[in-house]
């Protein structure tokens, strides 16, 4: 137990048994618990008992409890009267009438629902109204007067209060000045004591990678807080007059290190010594009570020169389901306790350390709870330690408010914790109340139980054995971070291999919240930023070569400063290179997966071994911010993991196919993302069995060059994987035209897919292409959230990603929203402009020059357009371009239609989501769309019509993660057989598959459509061997679909994701070959059912020889056309979205070259907190 100290009142003696004297206390609590309680019951009105039962009821009623939650989620998100009536008629049709209300409230909604679509300006302001008058007593008026009254009223009740303002998201500067204006007001006004405030509220751009200059800007802003606090006094009823008090508030994890040293920093300062404030502390955090220590030991010397007493308001934490979120989606352990028992213990450790007079007197403690037990746990603490003018009490406004009435009553006082907001604000309130709301009816939540809570009932006991469990644990229980990631010390240790048979798991990201990695990368970075030139050669053969001609690399952020020079191939290199790669392929081609599976697990460790260096080569090389270059990190690493994971699981589905690799596959990535892309190429073609020319980006040879060198030292062959920078002329044409290249990896523009198809147009090309992407915006949506996600969106790396928004569609009343326009327009206007070098910075310079399109795009407005955001350029580097937004893009325009690959974004207006549809997909290209939307109809509608590979729900609509949101798009955004990188089918479009034995039968009956097909394919056929092999095959293709193709998978399973992976057929499949030889027939059908089954449009493309059969067989497929082509003018996959496919006898042509008969879609979404 902790140590504790009596005086003789309490044991007439010097006690040393601490357990003894821990149980003893806690044992007085459970008394006080009780007494406090009856007090409470005894005092409750009439009013509140009504308000407990039909809370309890709530509690019994889950659906209704939905309804509830889901009304005020969704209820304010229209300003129209017709759109919410709607809303609220659908979800009464899905949730039903909540039994749990009062009978004439049942009745009130049930008519308004029956009536919302015919008289909507009747129903909805009533119940509007009546959601507004429910939370009354929680979420206080914002209006002057009206909240002048409240006080009033708290005060002659003897309660005082903790206002916290609530008002519109702080998603830019502007909005932040005026909540910091909000809260000067609330310190001006003289019946106001006390406020609370969140850094983020008064800081919009918190970014812990800058932790230094955010705690600096934070710290201006809190100077301004503490002056106006210090400035003016409050009239306390017994005559005090003190400073007004400002407490920090704590939402996330994140927030902890940056609040309390920003805290500590300035109160730390001689002008801001006779002023207290006060920061919160969760216990839900183990850091915490090692926090607590170091502000009691900082406060106790602030006290020592003449500072005043500071406070910490304890709570245990409300924000429990975001921090398990965040923890899943980014790897890491959860920052909070695992259990409530430790929470609770952690609590009490907390509680006591503070209540030790040497503690009290300079940190005065705030215990903030609404669980008795803890509440009276905190008195006799008080009382023992004698502590009383230190230690408050703290609870919700609104809630349990009789048993507010009895810890005021024993306390002797009583602090309330209460929002404000305006009524043109209410709308911002959601977020509190739906937390409010599920944090209150959770299970473990003592105000869950409090409703019928009574002394010797079974939920009084089952309370009081948790809280007298907590003690059991306080002695053992640690106070270590359970984030624990330290980069530095990976870096400076070996790489770390993990067992090839472990699940796979994506790489974590860098966790900025730790002080290790923030100094970890505080040295990366002016590290590269000094790095002399160097010369990077040519690898070809296991030698490194110069080239009679050179390129130049050169930073972004300073362009007049050369960063490294590099050689250029020629011809005969190109020649020296291809050779060498065919005479090394069949060694690597024949290495046992095992072993080759091995090396590829030695490429993640050495890519995550080396990630500061990969870091600081991408902010050298394309101006990459310290985020997006680590999340490069960590996707490269996750592609040499997850392609050898599922090579193994798919050859093991596939035991009777032979897998064969193509031979010599060349991958040419682009600049934009200048390591995950080429990585992913490079380890898929390897995990295959191929060998690798790797040509890099001209902008880009740096980072090529240090991936290259990991994979070398992790014991890929120099042989097997070259590394080849090419000029884009005749010497770049050779290698992608020469006919021992048997496949190109290209991610680029679809103008280079056509060039290269029309330099060879047998070429196996897999080009994932340009986007031109949209977010449709409805009126239903999240405003405050979409414009988060649009703003990420639009403006990560600049608007240089290939899925980035560069169109927002918006629904007329969004897009006619002044409010709207105002917050995109301060999000985007206040992100830091300025070099990579610079960790604030959020816009940095473009990797190349803008071309024409982008800078017609940052210079140009066309008919209608205006600038919301008006871009402009630096004087001092050309590169670099503040972020622009335009309005008034009109259908068919410029900007509608042109990928421009920069910052900025268009704005569109659309009179409904239909229309938005239809925007969006009148573009050529089809990688990545959006939708911002909370009605599932909506969103339903949207996944059926929209074209488009990549589709993101309430969330950002770029960095997609491997194996979670496998990445490639439709229509002009992909070219050739488009397998997603990073999905389940990439690796296997890179090898051949051919039977080795027949497809057993499969005793399930075929669909009809199938089923018909095949009986007039076997009609056709006179062989039996024949004619058995093509019954078996479409039987193995419908058991595929069945089992695997028609389903949705989410393998990932993350908590507060959905990420649903599924297939739609191929609109445009051409199926080229003879049936000249013996076998022909038989593969004809194979095609023509694998067709069928897919549900893929066919054509059919046979060479002159083809048999009469054939011809005939094309002539009655009403979508197969009969081509009398000679195979030198055989189709090409230069067309957009469409796939070529030769005859062959395969197992499944379904399954082991699935993107050529299905398109695959990821469907991302981010999940609202559930309201269960």
């Amino acid at each position: 137990m902790p140590h504790v100290t009596l005086g003789t009142e309490e044991t007439g003696m010097r006690v040393t048994d601490d357990t003894a004297i821990g149980e003893r206390l806690a044992h007085r609590a459970v008394e006080l618990a009780e007494a406090l309680l009856r007090e409470a019951r005894a005092q409750q009105t009439s009013e509140e008992r009504a308000q407990s039962r039909k809370l309890a009821r709530m509690i019994a009623d889950p659906h209704g409890k939905e309804l509830t939650i889901a009304l005020a989620d969704q209820a304010f998100r229209s300003r129209r009267a017709e759109r919410i009536a709607d809303q609220l008629a659908h979800l009464l049709e899905r949730y039903g009438v909540p039994q749990y209300m009062d009978w004439w409230d049942r009745v009130a909604l049930l008519l308004g629902g029956a009536m919302a679509h015919y008289l909507p300006s009747l129903v909805v302001p009533p119940i509007v109204n009546r959601l507004r008058h429910e939370t009354q007593n929680v979420i206080l008026p914002g209006e002057e007067e009206d909240l002048g009254r409240y006080l009033e009223e708290r005060r002659r009740a003897g309660m005082r209060l903790n206002l916290n303002q609530l008002g519109e998201a702080i998603l830019g500067e502007a909005e932040a000045a005026r909540r910091l204006e909000a809260y000067l007001a609330l310190l001006a006004r003289d019946d106001v004591e006390y406020i609370s405030v969140k850094v983020s509220s008064v800081f919009s751009q918190i970014d812990l990678v800058a932790f230094r200059a955010t705690a600096a800007r934070v710290a201006e802003r809190l100077r301004t807080l503490y002056r106006a606090a210090a400035r003016h006094r409050y009239h306390h009823p017994d005559g005090r007059v003190t400073p007004k008090f400002i407490n920090l508030d704590m939402e996330e994890y994140r927030d902890l290190d940056l609040t309390v040293t920003a805290f500590r920093e300035v109160l730390d300062e001689p002008e801001f010594l006779p002023l207290s404030a006060g920061v919160v502390l969760q216990a839900y955090l183990p850091d915490s009570h090692r926090v607590q220590r170091g502000v009691t030991d900082w406060a106790r010397a602030r006290r020592t020169r003449g500072g005043a007493p500071i406070k910490l308001r304890i709570v245990k934490g409300a924000n429990l389901a975001m921090e398990r979120i965040e923890a899943a989606q980014h790897g890491w352990p959860q920052a909070p306790y695992e259990t409530k028992a430790e929470v609770d213990a952690n609590y009490k450790r907390m509680l006591e350390y503070g209540c030790r007079p040497e503690h009290a007197e300079a940190v005065h403690l705030g215990v903030a709870s609404h669980n008795l037990f803890d509440i009276a746990y905190g008195l006799v603490l008080r009382d023992v330690h004698h502590v009383q003018p230190w230690v408050e009490f703290e609870m919700l406004e609104g809630m349990a408010n009789h048993q507010a009435r009895a810890v005021q009553g024993r306390a002797g006082g009583l602090l309330l914790y209460a929002p404000v907001v305006r009524a043109e604000d209410f709308h911002s309130a959601i977020a509190y109340l739906v937390r409010r709301l599920d944090e209150n009816t959770a299970p473990e939540n003592f105000l869950r139980h409090v409703f019928d809570l009574e002394p010797g009932s079974a939920e009084w006991a089952a309370e009081r054995d948790r809280f007298l469990a907590a003690f059991g644990i306080m002695a053992g229980l640690t106070d270590a971070p359970r984030r624990r990631q330290d980069r530095k010390a990976e870096a400076d240790a070996s790489p770390v291999r993990r067992p090839f048979e472990a699940k796979f798991e994506n790489d974590p990201d860098t966790d900025w919240t730790l002080a290790a990695n923030r100094a970890w990368i505080e040295d990366v970075v002016p590290r590269w930023r000094e790095r002399s030139p160097e010369v990077i050669p040519l690898q070809v053969g296991g030698e490194f070569r110069g080239g009679l001609r050179e390129g130049q690399g050169r930073d972004p952020s300073r362009p007049g400063r050369l960063a490294y020079r590099f050689a250029l191939a020629n011809p005969d290199d190109v020649d020296r290179a291809l050779t060498v790669a065919r005479a090394a392929h069949p060694a690597w081609a024949t290495l046992r997966t095992a072993e080759r599976d091995a090396r590829l697990e030695a490429c993640a460790a050495t890519l995550g071994h080396r990630r500061g260096d990969l870091i600081g080569a991408m902010i050298l090389d394309g101006a990459k911010t310290v985020t997006e270059a680590d999340a490069e990190v960590s996707e490269a690493v996750d592609f040499a993991r997850y392609y050898a994971r599922t090579l193994r699981e798919t050859a093991g589905e596939l035991d009777d196919c032979r897998m064969e690799p193509l031979g010599v596959v060349v991958v040419t990535p682009p600049w934009n993302f200048p390591l995950s892309i080429p990585a992913g190429g490079v380890l898929a073609a390897l995990a295959a069995g191929n060998a690798v020319v790797l040509k890099p980006a001209p902008e880009a040879v740096l980072v090529g060059w240090w991936l290259a060198n990991c994979l070398w030292d992790a014991g890929i062959p120099r042989e097997v994987l070259q590394f080849l920078p090419c000029p884009d002329d005749e010497t770049g044409r050779r290698l992608v035209t020469d006919a021992r290249v048997a496949s190109v990896i290209l991610t680029g523009s679809v103008e280079t897919a056509r060039l290269f198809l029309g330099w060879r147009p047998d070429l196996t090309l897999f080009a994932e292409t340009s986007g031109k992407n949209a977010i449709i915006i409805t009126s239903l949506a999240d405003r405050d959230q979409a414009i988060r996600d649009l703003v990420r969106s639009a403006f990560g790396h600049n608007g240089q990603k290939c899925s980035a928004a560069s169109l927002a569609i918006c629904e007329a009343e969004v897009y006619d929203d002044p409010d709207f326009r105002r917050q995109l327009r301060d999000a985007a206007a206040s992100l830091g402009v300025g070099q990579a070098w610079e960790t604030l910075s959020r816009i940095t310079p473009l990797t190349q020059a803008p071309g024409a399109a982008l800078r017609r795009a940052l210079t140009v407005l066309d008919e209608d357009e205006e600038w919301l955001l008006e871009p402009r350029p630096a004087t001092d580097n050309p590169r670099l371009w503040s972020p622009g937004i335009k309005l008034g893009v009109r259908p068919g325009s410029f900007f509608h239609r042109t990928e421009c690959f920069g910052p900025v974004l268009g704005l569109m207006r659309a009179a409904d989501l239909d229309e938005a549809i239809a925007l969006a997909n009148a573009t050529p290209f089809g990688l990545t769309s959006g939708i911002q939307t909370l009605d599932d109809r909506e969103t339903a509608r949207w996944v059926d019509r929209i074209e488009a590979g990549n589709l993101y729900v309430n969330r950002p609509i770029t960095g997609a993660i491997v194996g979670r949101q496998p990445f490639g798009g439709w229509k002009a955004s992909s070219v050739g057989p488009g397998a997603k990188a990073g999905g389940p089918n990439y690796v296997l479009q890179l090898a051949r598959w051919s039977q080795m034995t027949r497809p057993a039968r499969d005793e399930e009956p075929l669909p009809e459509p199938t089923a018909a097909l095949l009986e007039r394919c076997l009609a056709e056929l006179s062989d039996a061997d024949a004619r058995a092999l093509v019954a078996a095959s479409a039987a193995s293709y419908a058991r595929a679909w069945r089992r695997h193709f028609s389903r949705e998978h989410d393998p990932s399973a993350i908590r507060g994701e959905r990420n649903a992976f599924r297939y739609r057929p191929c609109r445009r499949v051409i199926a080229r070959g003879t049936t000249a030889r013996p076998e022909a027939a038989a593969a004809l059908c194979q095609v023509i059912l694998a067709a069928c089954v897919a549900g893929a449009r066919l054509t059919l493309s046979l060479s002159p020889d083809s048999q009469p059969f054939a011809r005939r067989r094309a002539s009655r497929r009403a979508d197969a056309r009969c081509g009398r082509r000679s195979s030198s003018t055989a189709p090409t996959s230069d067309l957009p979205g469409l796939c070529v496919v030769p005859f062959g006898t395969r197992r499944a042509p379904i399954q082991t070259a699935g993107p050529s008969w299905m398109a695959a879609a990821s469907l991302p979404g981010t999940r609202r907190p559930s309201p269960g």
